[in-house]
Protein backbone atom coordinates (compact mmCIF):
# COMPACT_ATOMS: atom_id res chain seq x y z
CA UNK A 1 0.00 0.00 0.00
CA UNK A 2 1.02 3.27 -0.74
CA UNK A 3 2.78 6.40 1.38
CA UNK A 4 1.99 10.03 -0.10
CA UNK A 5 2.97 13.48 0.77
CA UNK A 6 1.81 16.71 -0.64
CA UNK A 7 1.20 20.35 0.61
CA UNK A 8 -1.76 18.32 2.50
CA UNK A 9 0.82 16.44 4.60
CA UNK A 10 2.43 13.00 4.64
CA UNK A 11 -0.29 10.12 4.87
CA UNK A 12 0.37 6.31 4.73
CA UNK A 13 -0.97 3.15 5.01
CA UNK A 14 -0.58 1.06 8.20
CA UNK A 15 1.83 -1.54 6.75
CA UNK A 16 3.57 1.23 5.00
CA UNK A 17 4.70 2.93 8.44
CA UNK A 18 7.45 4.78 7.73
CA UNK A 19 9.71 5.63 11.37
CA UNK A 20 12.90 7.37 10.18
CA UNK A 21 10.91 8.97 7.25
CA UNK A 22 8.22 10.43 9.88
CA UNK A 23 11.19 11.33 12.74
CA UNK A 24 13.16 12.79 9.93
CA UNK A 25 10.64 15.22 8.65
CA UNK A 26 9.21 15.77 12.37
CA UNK A 27 12.82 17.05 13.00
CA UNK A 28 13.34 19.24 10.01
CA UNK A 29 9.59 21.09 11.11
CA UNK A 30 11.06 21.34 14.48
CA UNK A 31 14.06 23.10 12.75
CA UNK A 32 11.47 25.22 10.48
CA UNK A 33 9.46 26.51 13.42
CA UNK A 34 10.05 29.58 16.08
CA UNK A 35 11.11 28.21 19.61
CA UNK A 36 8.79 27.65 21.53
CA UNK A 37 5.89 24.98 22.86
CA UNK A 38 4.22 22.96 20.16
CA UNK A 39 0.62 21.61 19.79
CA UNK A 40 -0.32 18.48 18.76
CA UNK A 41 -3.89 16.37 18.50
CA UNK A 42 -5.19 13.61 16.60
CA UNK A 43 -8.06 12.63 14.85
CA UNK A 44 -9.59 9.87 16.92
CA UNK A 45 -8.70 7.14 14.22
CA UNK A 46 -8.17 3.59 15.89
CA UNK A 47 -4.00 3.52 15.89
CA UNK A 48 -3.69 7.19 15.20
CA UNK A 49 -2.42 7.01 19.89
CA UNK A 50 0.46 5.51 18.95
CA UNK A 51 1.13 7.60 16.32
CA UNK A 52 1.16 10.61 18.81
CA UNK A 53 3.09 9.33 21.20
CA UNK A 54 5.84 8.75 18.88
CA UNK A 55 5.24 12.20 17.57
CA UNK A 56 5.27 14.02 21.09
CA UNK A 57 8.50 11.77 22.03
CA UNK A 58 10.41 13.16 19.51
CA UNK A 59 8.83 16.67 20.08
CA UNK A 60 10.20 16.06 23.70
CA UNK A 61 13.21 14.80 22.32
CA UNK A 62 13.89 18.16 20.90
CA UNK A 63 13.54 20.06 24.28
CA UNK A 64 9.85 21.45 23.00
CA UNK A 65 7.38 21.66 25.62
CA UNK A 66 4.12 19.76 24.00
CA UNK A 67 0.59 20.65 24.74
CA UNK A 68 -1.09 17.54 24.05
CA UNK A 69 -4.77 18.33 23.02
CA UNK A 70 -6.06 14.72 22.91
CA UNK A 71 -8.61 13.76 20.39
CA UNK A 72 -9.80 16.86 18.69
CA UNK A 73 -10.53 18.31 15.36
CA UNK A 74 -7.87 20.05 13.52
CA UNK A 75 -9.55 23.35 13.15
CA UNK A 76 -9.35 23.04 16.86
CA UNK A 77 -5.61 22.60 17.05
CA UNK A 78 -5.33 25.13 14.47
CA UNK A 79 -7.24 27.56 16.55
CA UNK A 80 -5.17 26.97 20.11
CA UNK A 81 -1.88 28.03 18.24
CA UNK A 82 -3.30 31.36 16.62
CA UNK A 83 -4.86 32.06 20.15
CA UNK A 84 -2.25 31.09 22.12
CA UNK A 85 0.10 32.08 19.68
CA UNK A 86 2.01 28.98 19.66
CA UNK A 87 4.98 28.46 17.25
CA UNK A 88 3.13 25.48 15.31
CA UNK A 89 1.95 22.30 15.90
CA UNK A 90 1.10 19.05 14.21
CA UNK A 91 -2.55 16.92 13.49
CA UNK A 92 -2.42 13.20 13.55
CA UNK A 93 -4.82 12.76 10.79
CA UNK A 94 -5.52 11.62 7.66
CA UNK A 95 -8.49 13.28 7.29
CA UNK A 96 -11.01 11.77 4.70
CA UNK A 97 -8.70 8.55 3.65
CA UNK A 98 -10.12 5.05 5.14
CA UNK A 99 -9.00 3.66 8.36
CA UNK A 100 -5.86 2.04 7.09
CA UNK A 101 -4.51 5.78 6.60
CA UNK A 102 -2.76 7.52 9.23
CA UNK A 103 -1.08 11.15 8.43
CA UNK A 104 0.60 13.82 9.49
CA UNK A 105 -0.42 17.31 8.92
CA UNK A 106 2.12 20.26 9.52
CA UNK A 107 1.00 23.81 11.10
CA UNK A 108 2.90 26.28 11.68
CA UNK A 109 2.48 30.36 13.42
CA UNK A 110 -0.67 31.15 13.24
CA UNK A 111 -2.26 27.76 12.81
CA UNK A 112 -1.82 28.16 8.66
CA UNK A 113 -1.15 24.86 7.40
CA UNK A 114 2.27 24.16 6.42
CA UNK A 115 3.75 22.51 2.92
CA UNK A 116 4.56 18.91 4.24
CA UNK A 117 6.67 18.63 0.65
CA UNK A 118 9.22 20.94 2.18
CA UNK A 119 10.14 18.49 5.46
CA UNK A 120 9.60 15.67 3.34
CA UNK A 121 12.48 16.48 0.87
CA UNK A 122 14.98 18.13 3.64
CA UNK A 123 14.58 13.93 5.32
CA UNK A 124 14.53 12.44 1.76
CA UNK A 125 17.62 14.47 1.11
CA UNK A 126 20.20 14.17 4.42
CA UNK A 127 19.27 17.70 5.45
CA UNK A 128 17.14 16.89 8.15
CA UNK A 129 20.00 14.82 10.51
CA UNK A 130 18.61 13.64 13.43
CA UNK A 131 20.30 15.54 16.79
CA UNK A 132 23.32 13.97 18.26
CA UNK A 133 21.81 12.77 21.71
CA UNK A 134 18.31 13.65 22.46
CA UNK A 135 18.36 15.52 25.61
CA UNK A 136 15.72 13.45 26.99
CA UNK A 137 12.97 15.05 29.29
CA UNK A 138 13.58 17.62 28.88
CA UNK A 139 10.52 19.15 26.84
CA UNK A 140 7.36 18.34 28.70
CA UNK A 141 3.58 17.80 27.75
CA UNK A 142 0.41 19.10 29.24
CA UNK A 143 -3.01 17.28 28.67
CA UNK A 144 -5.25 20.30 27.43
CA UNK A 145 -8.33 18.44 25.86
CA UNK A 146 -11.12 20.05 26.97
CA UNK A 147 -9.17 23.38 27.29
CA UNK A 148 -8.52 23.60 23.64
CA UNK A 149 -12.59 22.10 22.65
CA UNK A 150 -13.78 25.26 25.27
CA UNK A 151 -11.28 27.68 23.34
CA UNK A 152 -12.38 26.64 19.72
CA UNK A 153 -15.92 27.12 20.70
CA UNK A 154 -15.44 30.96 22.24
CA UNK A 155 -13.43 31.62 18.95
CA UNK A 156 -16.64 30.78 16.71
CA UNK A 157 -18.46 34.20 19.08
CA UNK A 158 -15.74 36.50 19.05
CA UNK A 159 -16.95 38.29 15.91
CA UNK A 160 -19.87 40.04 16.81
CA UNK A 161 -21.43 39.10 13.43
CA UNK A 162 -20.93 35.61 14.69
CA UNK A 163 -22.59 36.13 18.00
CA UNK A 164 -25.58 37.98 16.31
CA UNK A 165 -26.06 35.18 14.13
CA UNK A 166 -25.82 32.57 16.91
CA UNK A 167 -28.47 33.98 18.25
CA UNK A 168 -30.68 34.15 15.17
CA UNK A 169 -30.21 30.25 15.33
CA UNK A 170 -30.83 30.03 19.11
CA UNK A 171 -34.97 31.32 18.72
CA UNK A 172 -35.47 28.58 15.70
CA UNK A 173 -34.96 25.14 17.99
CA UNK A 174 -33.64 23.56 14.69
CA UNK A 175 -33.34 19.61 15.45
CA UNK A 176 -30.19 18.61 13.98
CA UNK A 177 -28.91 14.79 13.29
CA UNK A 178 -24.77 14.79 13.73
CA UNK A 179 -22.71 11.86 12.09
CA UNK A 180 -19.55 12.44 13.30
CA UNK A 181 -17.87 9.16 11.79
CA UNK A 182 -17.29 8.59 15.90
CA UNK A 183 -13.84 10.48 15.15
CA UNK A 184 -12.62 13.51 16.61
CA UNK A 185 -16.27 15.80 16.09
CA UNK A 186 -18.18 13.48 18.15
CA UNK A 187 -17.82 15.80 21.30
CA UNK A 188 -17.19 19.51 19.66
CA UNK A 189 -20.17 19.42 17.30
CA UNK A 190 -22.82 18.34 19.70
CA UNK A 191 -21.34 21.35 21.82
CA UNK A 192 -21.42 23.55 19.42
CA UNK A 193 -25.23 22.58 18.57
CA UNK A 194 -25.65 22.52 22.18
CA UNK A 195 -24.74 25.86 22.77
CA UNK A 196 -26.97 27.30 19.47
CA UNK A 197 -29.84 25.83 21.37
CA UNK A 198 -30.68 22.88 18.93
CA UNK A 199 -32.07 19.30 19.06
CA UNK A 200 -29.24 17.05 18.75
CA UNK A 201 -29.87 13.32 17.78
CA UNK A 202 -26.39 11.90 17.26
CA UNK A 203 -26.16 9.02 14.90
CA UNK A 204 -22.15 7.60 15.03
CA UNK A 205 -20.77 10.61 17.68
CA UNK A 206 -18.82 7.92 20.16
CA UNK A 207 -15.59 8.82 19.99
CA UNK A 208 -14.65 5.08 19.33
CA UNK A 209 -12.63 5.59 15.92
CA UNK A 210 -14.77 2.83 14.96
CA UNK A 211 -16.02 4.47 11.51
CA UNK A 212 -19.52 3.00 10.74
CA UNK A 213 -18.92 4.04 6.50
CA UNK A 214 -16.36 5.31 4.69
CA UNK A 215 -15.41 8.15 6.22
CA UNK A 216 -15.61 10.88 3.17
CA UNK A 217 -17.95 12.49 3.56
CA UNK A 218 -19.85 12.08 0.12
CA UNK A 219 -23.67 11.42 -0.44
CA UNK A 220 -23.02 7.79 -1.22
CA UNK A 221 -21.95 7.36 2.34
CA UNK A 222 -24.29 8.82 3.96
CA UNK A 223 -27.34 6.96 3.60
CA UNK A 224 -27.90 6.48 7.24
CA UNK A 225 -27.77 9.84 7.98
CA UNK A 226 -30.42 10.53 5.48
CA UNK A 227 -32.53 8.14 6.46
CA UNK A 228 -32.43 9.32 10.20
CA UNK A 229 -33.59 13.02 8.97
CA UNK A 230 -36.65 11.82 7.73
CA UNK A 231 -37.23 8.97 10.45
CA UNK A 232 -37.02 11.56 13.40
CA UNK A 233 -38.68 14.61 11.14
CA UNK A 234 -34.99 16.53 11.54
CA UNK A 235 -34.79 20.15 10.10
CA UNK A 236 -31.06 19.01 8.69
CA UNK A 237 -28.23 16.32 9.07
CA UNK A 238 -24.94 16.91 9.12
CA UNK A 239 -21.61 14.99 8.35
CA UNK A 240 -18.18 15.89 9.28
CA UNK A 241 -15.02 13.99 8.33
CA UNK A 242 -12.92 12.20 10.70
CA UNK A 243 -10.62 15.31 11.82
CA UNK A 244 -13.98 17.85 10.81
CA UNK A 245 -12.56 20.32 8.57
CA UNK A 246 -15.08 19.05 6.07
CA UNK A 247 -18.78 19.48 6.01
CA UNK A 248 -21.57 17.79 4.45
CA UNK A 249 -25.35 18.77 4.68
CA UNK A 250 -28.77 16.35 4.34
CA UNK A 251 -31.57 18.40 3.83
CA UNK A 252 -34.79 18.36 5.74
CA UNK A 253 -36.87 16.03 3.16
CA UNK A 254 -33.95 13.11 3.45
CA UNK A 255 -31.66 14.21 0.80
CA UNK A 256 -28.01 14.67 0.86
CA UNK A 257 -27.18 17.52 -0.77
CA UNK A 258 -24.46 17.76 -3.30
CA UNK A 259 -21.28 18.73 -1.63
CA UNK A 260 -20.40 21.47 -3.58
CA UNK A 261 -23.11 23.37 -2.31
CA UNK A 262 -21.69 23.66 1.36
CA UNK A 263 -19.07 26.26 0.18
CA UNK A 264 -21.97 27.57 -2.18
CA UNK A 265 -24.45 28.54 1.32
CA UNK A 266 -21.68 29.36 3.35
CA UNK A 267 -20.50 32.41 1.00
CA UNK A 268 -24.01 33.42 0.39
CA UNK A 269 -24.52 33.61 4.30
CA UNK A 270 -21.50 35.93 4.58
CA UNK A 271 -22.75 37.96 1.35
CA UNK A 272 -25.92 38.39 3.47
CA UNK A 273 -24.87 38.79 7.14
CA UNK A 274 -20.99 39.80 7.75
CA UNK A 275 -20.21 42.20 4.40
CA UNK A 276 -21.21 45.35 6.59
CA UNK A 277 -19.25 43.89 10.01
CA UNK A 278 -16.22 43.24 7.32
CA UNK A 279 -14.65 46.79 7.65
CA UNK A 280 -11.71 47.58 6.00
CA UNK A 281 -9.86 44.21 7.26
CA UNK A 282 -11.34 42.41 4.39
CA UNK A 283 -12.49 42.57 1.32
CA UNK A 284 -15.84 41.71 -0.77
CA UNK A 285 -13.88 38.66 -2.16
CA UNK A 286 -14.22 34.66 -1.43
CA UNK A 287 -11.19 32.27 -2.81
CA UNK A 288 -11.88 28.59 -3.63
CA UNK A 289 -9.87 26.29 -5.62
CA UNK A 290 -10.05 25.74 -9.47
CA UNK A 291 -12.01 22.17 -9.04
CA UNK A 292 -14.87 23.73 -6.93
CA UNK A 293 -17.79 24.83 -8.31
CA UNK A 294 -18.75 27.76 -10.57
CA UNK A 295 -21.99 27.90 -8.85
CA UNK A 296 -20.09 30.08 -6.13
CA UNK A 297 -19.35 32.47 -8.92
CA UNK A 298 -23.00 32.77 -9.83
CA UNK A 299 -23.97 33.55 -6.40
CA UNK A 300 -21.04 35.83 -5.84
CA UNK A 301 -22.46 37.95 -8.71
CA UNK A 302 -25.54 38.47 -7.20
CA UNK A 303 -24.21 40.43 -4.11
CA UNK A 304 -21.81 42.11 -6.24
CA UNK A 305 -18.74 40.46 -5.05
CA UNK A 306 -16.00 38.55 -6.59
CA UNK A 307 -14.34 34.77 -6.14
CA UNK A 308 -10.44 34.20 -7.00
CA UNK A 309 -9.56 30.86 -7.82
CA UNK A 310 -6.33 28.66 -6.10
CA UNK A 311 -4.53 25.25 -6.71
CA UNK A 312 -6.36 22.37 -4.47
CA UNK A 313 -4.84 22.36 -0.92
CA UNK A 314 -5.81 24.74 2.20
CA UNK A 315 -2.84 25.93 2.19
CA UNK A 316 -3.16 27.03 -1.05
CA UNK A 317 -6.31 28.67 -0.81
CA UNK A 318 -5.55 30.67 2.82
CA UNK A 319 -2.53 31.90 1.18
CA UNK A 320 -4.52 33.81 -1.59
CA UNK A 321 -7.28 34.44 0.94
CA UNK A 322 -4.46 36.25 3.00
CA UNK A 323 -3.13 37.66 -0.22
CA UNK A 324 -6.48 39.23 -0.82
CA UNK A 325 -7.50 39.91 2.61
CA UNK A 326 -10.76 38.04 1.36
CA UNK A 327 -13.89 37.53 3.43
CA UNK A 328 -14.82 33.56 2.85
CA UNK A 329 -12.68 30.80 1.29
CA UNK A 330 -13.23 27.52 1.31
CA UNK A 331 -13.20 24.34 -1.63
CA UNK A 332 -16.00 22.45 -3.07
CA UNK A 333 -15.19 19.30 -0.83
CA UNK A 334 -17.06 20.79 2.39
CA UNK A 335 -13.89 23.02 3.26
CA UNK A 336 -15.67 26.42 4.72
CA UNK A 337 -12.34 28.70 5.46
CA UNK A 338 -13.32 32.06 7.33
CA UNK A 339 -10.96 34.03 8.47
CA UNK A 340 -12.81 35.91 11.41
CA UNK A 341 -12.63 32.76 12.71
CA UNK A 342 -9.05 31.46 11.90
CA UNK A 343 -7.28 30.73 8.66
CA UNK A 344 -8.26 26.76 8.12
CA UNK A 345 -10.93 24.69 6.93
CA UNK A 346 -13.27 24.54 9.62
CA UNK A 347 -16.71 22.43 10.04
CA UNK A 348 -17.99 23.79 12.71
CA UNK A 349 -18.19 27.68 11.44
CA UNK A 350 -19.33 26.68 8.21
CA UNK A 351 -21.96 24.75 10.51
CA UNK A 352 -22.76 28.69 11.93
CA UNK A 353 -22.94 29.65 8.62
CA UNK A 354 -25.39 27.21 7.10
CA UNK A 355 -28.05 26.95 9.94
CA UNK A 356 -27.83 30.92 10.19
CA UNK A 357 -28.72 31.25 6.77
CA UNK A 358 -31.50 29.39 7.40
CA UNK A 359 -32.64 30.81 10.53
CA UNK A 360 -32.45 34.33 8.83
CA UNK A 361 -33.81 33.29 5.61
CA UNK A 362 -36.65 31.44 7.60
CA UNK A 363 -36.31 29.02 4.74
CA UNK A 364 -35.89 24.72 5.05
CA UNK A 365 -32.45 23.86 3.95
CA UNK A 366 -34.17 22.19 0.23
CA UNK A 367 -35.49 25.46 -0.45
CA UNK A 368 -32.26 27.53 -0.02
CA UNK A 369 -30.36 24.92 -2.28
CA UNK A 370 -33.04 24.22 -4.65
CA UNK A 371 -32.53 28.75 -5.36
CA UNK A 372 -29.10 27.92 -5.96
CA UNK A 373 -27.94 27.86 -9.92
CA UNK A 374 -26.73 23.85 -9.70
CA UNK A 375 -24.59 22.91 -12.96
CA UNK A 376 -23.86 19.38 -13.71
CA UNK A 377 -20.84 18.16 -12.36
CA UNK A 378 -18.86 14.95 -12.54
CA UNK A 379 -16.17 13.92 -10.92
CA UNK A 380 -13.71 10.97 -11.44
CA UNK A 381 -10.66 9.28 -10.24
CA UNK A 382 -8.32 7.24 -12.00
CA UNK A 383 -5.16 5.08 -10.97
CA UNK A 384 -2.32 7.54 -11.18
CA UNK A 385 0.13 6.68 -13.95
CA UNK A 386 3.90 7.31 -13.59
CA UNK A 387 4.13 9.32 -17.17
CA UNK A 388 1.15 11.26 -15.41
CA UNK A 389 2.69 14.45 -16.47
CA UNK A 390 3.42 13.56 -19.58
CA UNK A 391 -0.07 12.72 -20.28
CA UNK A 392 -1.35 16.27 -18.84
CA UNK A 393 1.29 17.87 -21.35
CA UNK A 394 -0.30 15.66 -24.41
CA UNK A 395 -3.77 17.00 -23.19
CA UNK A 396 -2.84 20.31 -22.94
CA UNK A 397 -1.83 20.42 -26.35
CA UNK A 398 -5.14 18.65 -27.65
CA UNK A 399 -7.88 20.91 -25.87
CA UNK A 400 -5.82 24.23 -26.31
CA UNK A 401 -7.19 25.15 -29.50
CA UNK A 402 -11.05 24.74 -28.30
CA UNK A 403 -10.25 26.14 -24.85
CA UNK A 404 -10.89 29.83 -23.68
CA UNK A 405 -8.53 29.46 -20.33
CA UNK A 406 -6.02 27.51 -19.56
CA UNK A 407 -4.20 27.43 -16.50
CA UNK A 408 -1.13 25.12 -15.59
CA UNK A 409 -0.88 26.12 -11.82
CA UNK A 410 -2.62 22.99 -10.99
CA UNK A 411 -2.45 19.87 -13.35
CA UNK A 412 -4.72 21.53 -15.79
CA UNK A 413 -7.61 23.60 -15.62
CA UNK A 414 -9.51 24.60 -19.06
CA UNK A 415 -12.27 26.23 -19.53
CA UNK A 416 -14.56 26.26 -22.58
CA UNK A 417 -17.33 28.42 -22.82
CA UNK A 418 -19.41 27.82 -19.52
CA UNK A 419 -18.20 24.50 -19.39
CA UNK A 420 -14.84 23.50 -17.49
CA UNK A 421 -12.55 20.56 -16.38
CA UNK A 422 -10.00 20.36 -13.84
CA UNK A 423 -7.44 17.27 -14.22
CA UNK A 424 -4.47 16.59 -11.50
CA UNK A 425 -2.84 14.12 -9.33
CA UNK A 426 -4.49 13.62 -5.85
CA UNK A 427 -2.81 15.79 -2.67
CA UNK A 428 -4.17 12.25 -0.72
CA UNK A 429 -4.46 9.21 -2.50
CA UNK A 430 -2.45 7.88 -5.56
CA UNK A 431 -4.98 8.94 -8.28
CA UNK A 432 -5.60 11.38 -10.87
CA UNK A 433 -8.53 13.55 -10.13
CA UNK A 434 -11.11 15.23 -13.51
CA UNK A 435 -13.79 17.09 -12.42
CA UNK A 436 -15.97 18.57 -15.74
CA UNK A 437 -18.58 20.83 -15.18
CA UNK A 438 -21.44 22.19 -17.56
CA UNK A 439 -24.51 24.30 -17.33
CA UNK A 440 -25.81 21.46 -19.51
CA UNK A 441 -25.46 18.18 -20.00
CA UNK A 442 -24.79 18.32 -24.12
CA UNK A 443 -21.74 20.52 -22.79
CA UNK A 444 -20.74 18.17 -20.31
CA UNK A 445 -20.75 15.26 -22.65
CA UNK A 446 -18.92 17.44 -25.42
CA UNK A 447 -16.49 18.47 -22.93
CA UNK A 448 -15.76 14.48 -21.82
CA UNK A 449 -15.48 13.60 -24.62
CA UNK A 450 -12.14 15.44 -25.75
CA UNK A 451 -10.81 14.35 -22.01
CA UNK A 452 -12.14 10.54 -20.72
CA UNK A 453 -10.10 9.10 -24.05
CA UNK A 454 -6.64 9.70 -22.67
CA UNK A 455 -7.74 8.52 -19.10
CA UNK A 456 -9.33 5.45 -19.68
Amino acid sequence: MPMLCSVSGLRFTVDAFPPELIEQMVHAFVRHVPDGPLAVGWDGRQGAEQLEEFVVSILQAEGRSVHRLGVVPTPTIQTWIARRRLPGGLAITASHNPAEWHGLKFLGPGGLTQDATLFYRQARSGNAPLPNGYPVGKGTARRMHFQAISEHLQSLWRPRWLRSLADTIAQEGFHVVVDAVNASGSTIVPLLLQQLRCRVTLLHADGSGIFPHTPEPLPQHLQELAHSVKQYQADIGIAVDPDADRLVLVDERGQCLWEELTIVLATQAVWLHCLRACGRQYQRIAVVNYSTTSAVDAVARTYGARVLRAPVGEVHVVRLLQHVRGVIGGEGSGGVIVPHVHYGRDALAGIVLILGLMAQQQKPLSELAAAIPQPIMHKYAFPAPESAPELLEQIFGYVAPYAEELNRADGLYARLGSAWFHLRPSNTEPLLRLIVEAPTRAELERLEALVLPFLR
